[in-house]
């Protein structure tokens, strides 16, 4: 009996602590993205994308605002960490001012919503969502049903003097612009113009994990608790009545 009763702690501990790390991680993960929706919903109320860009880049700065009866277009220059280099995004963000057709599921083929970059001296394609297979099965319009807006970030890696064509849900252009882009060599110890994006210790504060995990945590563990001394008295009570 006593061998039991030890094992039996031993396991109940080991299970406790994978309780322990589970909720740790599933509430850490829940509130990251409930956070990332918070911010996208305080953007699109307040017209103003600058602390979601921070939270989502390495550094980052302001190029251009847009404004046209249906939309807020904002665009900026963001340094993003990929595949463990840093890189020089092209970011547009669209902000509707009303109810606009867009796509309510995220494999809705009629949306054409898309954005085109030219060279303005040359005239070559810089880039185009038509051409870019990540958007082959992806309603880029679908993101106004998901956090109120949509929005494109575009890797360049020289200077260009753009023409920015972005397009609806029924393939009309929306804007035609022209906008100076300048890549920037990213040194974290010279910004330069750029701001920096979040640190570690300020999404620590703005995520306030201790005030989503510890009620969980209090919750699973005392659930824990009362079924496992269930579950072991049950068991103990059944060795106890084969050994009489």
């Amino acid at each position: 009996m006593k061998r039991f009763i030890t094992l039996y702690a031993i396991f109940s501990i080991i299970l406790l602590a994978f309780i322990f790390l589970f909720t740790i991680i599933q509430e850490s993960n829940a509130r990251s993205l409930d956070l990332f929706y918070e911010l996208a919903e305080e953007a699109k109320t307040t017209n103003d994308l600058d602390r979601f860009v921070k939270y989502q880049s390495v550094a980052y700065q302001f190029v251009d605002k847009i404004e046209t009866d249906d939309y807020s277009f904002h665009v900026y220059q963001v340094i993003a960490l990929l595949n463990e280099e840093y890189q020089n995004q092209f970011s547009v963000f669209a902000i509707p001012k009303g109810d606009i057709e867009h796509a309510q599921v995220l494999s809705d083929v009629s949306d054409q919503t898309g954005i085109i970059l030219k060279n303005q001296v040359t005239g070559n394609v810089i880039y185009s969502t038509s051409t870019d297979e990540d958007y082959s099965n992806y309603a880029v319009s679908y993101g106004i049903t998901r956090i109120g807006f949509y929005y494109y970030a575009i890797v360049l890696a020289q200077d260009y003097e753009i023409n920015m064509v972005l397009k609806d849900y029924n393939a009309q252009n929306i804007v035609d612009q022209t906008i100076s882009f300048s890549y920037v060599d990213y040194d974290e110890n010279n910004l330069g113009t750029l701001t920096l994006g979040y640190t570690n210790d300020e999404i620590e504060v703005l995520l306030d994990l201790p005030s989503y995990t510890q009620p969980a945590l209090l919750e699973n563990i005392a659930l824990f608790l009362v079924v496992d001394i269930i579950v072991g008295a049950v068991i103990h009570f059944v060795i106890k009545r084969k050994n009489i």
